[in-house]
């Protein structure tokens, strides 16, 4: 087993581990690289509280670690480290305005792996208040749990778990939430900090919930962006299926490209759910870094592509489109792509990323002591498994739909880290000193500071409707769903919208206006995907055109092959990419804007366009102008540059330049 048990001279250790920007267990939060924040360098080592803090090698902050006891109850002996980074308000020495905590998600990841983005985001405060991380026991800089067989696997199983918890034992219960807020709490005790404003995204919400319920009165204002409840909630997590079908309906109605379709977006994925269950197959697709997958198109895979959230915007962009093709003309290509890119996306990539990055460990060391199930996990494991098969069986009768329109085993099927239900059944019985499910002690009551809760409202990972129940545990809480928005809304904000809120939240304890929240673009869907640019609308044309309706469909075609590089930067991690039917991609950050290369990119098989575009992520309402070159059918290659403002409501894509030596004039719906 691991030791977890190094003791600390003096409670600090001037040693600080770094690492690169986090993403979230569940969910995808694409991390654009952040925009430089000016910070201070107040020396070589700063005192707080009476503990001097020296500065981290090679960035503007101060780290330590604070020796915690692994069980306050005593039943386990030795100390834990609780790593932690303080970035020093610009205006030190100063007094300070207050103290701001953030909470990353996961749970598996540390905190400080995201200082780039908190900074970011809070950056309009950081000339005079100071910004504390601390990674959670069990992550990152705070002895991280190793369990060599899930660290490995992409995804969770129980063989693995079972493992994980038998490597850890008798301190398999002793890195829940409830023990990671009294760390917080502690930790603010040595460095002499009596209140903080503290915002926490995905899990990060239910260890702030924790924290509130557990320290009350240390909180001046507490922000929880994409929350769930740390109390009250079920353990089939009935809220997903609802927001998962709703998005479908929202999308397709917003979205100019399917607004008038007969019948309903929703109904086209379950007559695709249908067909897969009939009739499933195996085929071959490329994932959004061009790696190559066999694929399984089946109802299970389905399942996870609709809940598993990973794809953000790609889900409702594209699903409808591919279920049409593969179902009306047995184009088989779009879907299969979804579905490798989901599985590529979708793992916390424990099998690729080091353990000071993620502890897939961690997360079910967490999630086993702190979520609700349907088995009780203070008994073994045969009346587990019985309790677990009465509540299916149960469930099966009186709320068969709760996952519709898929089956409950259709979603159980889905992998462990995503559909949870049984991915604590082999753990390990906790002690009585750390009952499990009690994240805050019975009765407790949360703060009275003033609460924002921050829900996208495309989010099925955790639902505006989780996030409300979250907000109904406090007394001054306040709920603010983002339109057309997913999961974690105001780190990396490329709508400059939820980052805003939150930020005159901290400052004045009031959300302030929200109406951006109301007027944030929809997600434009794809009309169809064909294998020819004779199967698309064409381009309407604009004065001064003089091209041919063939024309207008290339240029249709060589616009939605460059809105398909972009659309896919959202489950591309390496920088170079691959187009839907032949060619690739790259794309560099070259601030502000990220900068692509197209090489032969081809959406239909006829057309290919190679050049350069650029692409604004969060300034100017997400600006894209792309200089193509275009090679499509006989007589009708050429030149053109299309643009687009990404973030702009029913936006309209120009496009101007020669095909076939004819002037093309157009415009359509922005890809």
């Amino acid at each position: 087993m691991q030791s977890v048990r190094r003791s600390v001279a003096h409670g600090i250790v001037t040693v600080c581990l770094i690492t690169g920007p986090a993403t979230l267990v569940q969910g995808a939060r694409k991390a654009p690289p952040a925009q430089a924040v000016e910070a201070v360098d107040a020396g070589p080592s700063i005192e707080m509280g009476g503990l001097r803090i020296a500065h981290c090698p090679a960035i503007p902050a101060y780290c330590g670690h604070l020796a915690r006891p692994l069980d306050p109850a005593g039943q386990v002996q030795g100390s834990i480290e609780i790593g932690f980074q303080v970035y020093p308000r610009a205006d030190w020495p100063a007094p300070s305005a207050g103290m701001i905590v953030a909470a990353e998600g996961g749970p598996g990841y540390p905190t400080t792996g995201s200082a780039a983005g908190y900074r970011a985001l809070f950056r309009p405060l950081l000339e005079d208040h100071d910004l504390l991380l601390m990674d959670n026991r069990g992550t990152g800089s705070s002895q991280a749990i190793n369990c060599p067989g899930l660290q490995r696997a992409p995804f969770l199983f129980l063989s693995g778990v079972a493992a994980c918890g038998s490597e850890l034992g008798r301190t398999s219960d002793l890195y829940g939430s409830g023990l990671a807020a009294d760390d917080l709490a502690a930790l603010l005790d040595a460095l002499g900090i009596e209140q903080i404003d503290l915002y926490g995204d995905s899990y990060g919400t239910f260890f702030s919930q924790a924290f509130a319920g557990r320290h009350p009165a240390r909180l001046r204002s507490l922000v929880l962006d994409s929350a769930y409840p740390v109390i009250g909630g079920s353990p089939w997590y009935p809220e997903a299926a609802p927001a998962m079908r709703n998005g479908f309906l929202i999308t397709c109605r917003r979205s100019l490209a399917c607004q008038n379709m007969p019948g309903g977006s929703l109904g086209r994925v379950e007559a695709l759910l249908e067909s897969l269950r009939e009739h499933p197959f195996k085929g071959v697709a490329q994932d959004g870094d061009g790696v190559v997958h066999e694929v399984d198109a089946n109802a299970s895979n389905l399942a996870f592509l609709a809940f598993s959230n990973t794809l953000g915007p790609l889900l409702f962009r594209d699903l409808d489109a591919a279920a049409r093709a593969y179902l009306e003309n047995g184009d088989s290509l779009p879907l299969l792509r979804l579905l490798a890119e989901n599985r590529a996306a979708s793992p916390s990539d424990a099998g690729g990323v080091p353990l000071s990055e993620y502890s897939q460990g961690l997360f079910i060391a967490v999630s086993c002591e702190d979520y609700p199930f349907v088995y009780d996990l203070t008994k073994p494991l045969a009346v587990r498994i019985a309790q677990r098969n009465a509540a299916f069986a149960a469930e099966e009768i009186t709320d068969p739909y709760v996952y519709g329109p898929f089956t409950i085993d259709e979603y159980n099927a889905v992998p462990l880290d995503y559909s949870v239900l049984d991915s604590c059944l082999p753990w390990p019985i906790p002690s009585p000193a750390h009952p499990p499910g009690q994240p805050v002690p019975p009765g407790a009551k949360f703060t009275d500071a003033p609460v924002l809760v921050l829900s996208g409202e495309l989010d099925s990972l955790t639902p505006a409707a989780q996030g409300a129940e979250a907000a109904a545990l406090f007394p001054h809480a306040v709920q603010v769903i983002v339109n057309n928005s997913f999961h974690v809304t105001a780190v990396y904000d490329e709508d400059d919208c939820a980052s805003k809120i939150a930020v005159h939240f901290v400052r004045t304890l009031d959300p302030g206006d929200t109406s951006c929240a109301s007027q944030i673009a929809e997600v434009r869907t794809i009309p169809r995907f064909v294998l020819h640019s004779s199967g698309l609308d064409p381009a309407t044309p604009s004065p001064g055109n003089q091209g041919t309706s063939a024309d207008l469909q290339v240029a249709a075609a060589a616009t939605y092959a460059a809105g398909d590089a972009v659309a896919r930067w959202w489950v591309n991690l390496t920088g170079s990419g691959v187009g839907l039917r032949g060619g690739g991609w790259e794309y560099a950050y070259v601030g502000p804007n990220y900068a692509y290369r197209l090489y032969d990119v081809r959406w239909v098989d006829d057309v290919g366009v190679s050049g350069v575009m650029t692409w604004s992520y969060s300034a100017d309402r997400g600006f894209i102008k792309a200089n193509l070159q275009v090679s499509g059918p006989p007589d009708e290659s050429g030149n053109l540059v299309v643009s687009w403002y990404n973030t702009e409501p029913h936006a309209q894509a120009g496009i101007t330049g020669t095909l076939g030596g004819r002037a093309i004039a157009a415009t359509m719906y922005a890809p």
